[in-house]
């Protein structure tokens, strides 16, 4: 009956050892790499459940593929958890790690991102990193247009917004006949400067010929103001004249007449070496 009963509790552990899953009485071992990025104080941490003790060994290769740390380490049976801190294995540079645990003829293997703190070799940073796709380049490229054509405009918001003075909007003399030109300006806005380009300085020949004339005029009788007068007083009043005897304002012989001395007076007086060599001669004289 003794016999009948043992034999019953063979069969049942027979049972439950056969319908036992394979591993259930395995070794279990993890490597934990949860974070996105490791730093020099963070940690790897090695964990599971042995059966009994057991020997491990850590190897842990940079993204040359060199090896920067080999360990073996032992951990008795049962539950167990090793740490390596980041900041104590003398990593080197940023960049994708490969570390695997061996064991009783067993290999697990993972990976992990270390960012060193400083662009050791920021070319090989991007291993293992998913690169910019077609669209994004694409996009950057058109964000980068529309920038470039945004400072074009603005710096030249002056000449494609300029607003259209009444000369070039009006039917002018000055326009149609050549002989007008070298009186030409746009005497309706306060904006323009009324100095000819390249006309401002006469040359010491003509110059000479000029103060050799009989009948010099007193320029500043022309202009109308005193011998003291200040560049920025000569220019104003220049300016004045202009407006007042242009050709485009005033027809006939007198107002071209006009502005020739006019313009020959300030040649002179808006140059600071010419204006002291006539005052010299004209008053000497």
């Amino acid at each position: 009956m003794i016999l009948m009963k043992n034999q019953n509790y063979l069969l049942l552990l027979a049972l439950f050892l056969l319908f036992l899953p394979i591993d259930a009485l395995a070794d279990s071992v993890n490597i934990s790499v949860d974070l996105p990025i490791y730093t020099k104080s963070d940690t790897l941490t090695i964990y599971g459940s042995i059966s009994s003790e057991t020997s491990f060994q850590i190897i842990i290769i940079d993204p040359d593929g060199e090896i920067v740390f080999d360990e073996e380490i032992i951990e008795l049976a049962g539950n167990f958890s090793h740490n390596l801190i980041v900041g104590e294995l003398e990593l080197n540079r940023s960049g994708t790690y490969d570390i695997s645990v061996t064991y009783n003829e067993s290999i697990i293997e993972n990976e992990f991102f270390y960012d060193s703190g400083h662009n050791v070799n920021p070319n090989d940073v991007t291993s293992g990193i998913e690169s910019v796709s077609d669209s994004d380049l694409i996009l950057v490229f058109s964000i980068s247009v529309a920038i470039l054509a945004s400072v074009f405009v603005y710096l030249a918001r002056h000449s494609i917004f300029q607003k259209k003075t009444v000369y070039d909007t009006g039917d002018w003399a000055s326009k149609k006949n050549r002989d007008y030109e070298k009186y030409h300006s746009e005497w309706m806005s306060d904006e323009i400067n009324f100095e000819r380009e390249g006309k401002t300085k006469i040359d010491d020949e003509k110059f000479r010929e000029l103060l050799q004339d009989e009948n010099l005029p007193n320029f500043y009788e022309v202009f109308q103001i005193q011998k003291n007068a200040s560049q920025d007083d000569i220019k104003k009043k220049y300016r004045y004249l202009a407006k007042k005897w242009h050709p485009d304002r005033k027809k006939g012989s007198l107002a071209e007449k006009k502005m020739a001395e006019i313009n020959k007076a300030y040649e002179v007086l808006s140059n600071p070496d010419n204006r002291k060599m006539y005052d010299g001669y004209y008053f000497k004289n």
